[in-house]
């Protein structure tokens, strides 16, 4: 993929003026958030190949990745293909050091097909990790989970997002409001935080506004 070596030189100059916004960074988190940006799959993968592994695996499954590596932003990708294919999605984000289910999310649960996925499934405890497991058994409903390292159901997808990838997402980012990020400043940002795209993006963020200004 041959990119600019300055992004704004292909998009237009950036706006110079006035505070930060949506319309003068293209890495605010209006546009980076999971359900703002598109999950990019790699060339010859799609949603429907792993909805078909996932059935494959009956249902259950985890995507794996570090911290900042698209898990969630994948999830928002898989959900609309999750409904095609029939399921009803019920799903819930652990926060930090949420060792717990709350029990309303168990009493929601739909009757009809449906597959439960779990947002953060490292937060649970081994206690909730076994009684999340007994009651979608139980109630005969799928599992789909994203965590930091492998969990004891199968891995779907495991995620490593490299500096070709962040190129690719800074170059959309940059189509919808220009930016004089260049791919130096790629590459020095994804030698900082490696695969983490949020971290990417957050210096990302920084490094526009101070070009932006000065």
């Amino acid at each position: 993929m041959d990119l600019p070596s300055t992004f704004a030189n292909a998009y237009g100059s950036a706006d110079t003026r006035g505070a930060p916004s949506r319309q003068s960074d293209p890495f605010a988190t209006c546009w980076t958030r999971p359900r703002a940006i598109p999950y990019h799959f790699e060339e010859g993968h799609s949603a429907t190949q792993l909805i078909a592994r996932l059935d494959s695996q009956l249902w259950r499954g985890a995507i794996v990745g570090p911290h900042g590596s698209g898990k969630s932003t994948l999830l928002e990708t898989l959900k609309p293909a999750l409904r095609t294919a029939g399921l009803e999605v019920h799903a819930i984000t652990l926060r930090d050091r949420q060792r717990r289910i709350p029990a309303r999310f168990y009493s929601e649960f739909p009757e009809r097909p449906a597959i439960a996925i779990i947002d953060g499934y490292e937060q649970l405890g081994w206690t909730a990790r076994i009684k999340l497991n007994r009651r979608c058994q139980r109630a005969g409903v799928g599992l789909l989970a994203t965590a930091h390292a492998p969990t004891r159901f199968p891995t779907l997808i495991q995620l490593a997002p490299d500096e070709r990838l962040l190129q690719k997402l800074v170059a959309d980012l940059a189509a919808r409001v220009s930016t004089p990020i260049t791919l130096v400043d790629v590459a020095a940002s994804h030698a900082c935080h490696g695969g983490n795209v949020r971290e990417v993006f957050f210096d990302l963020y920084d490094r526009h506004e101070k070009l932006r200004r000065g």
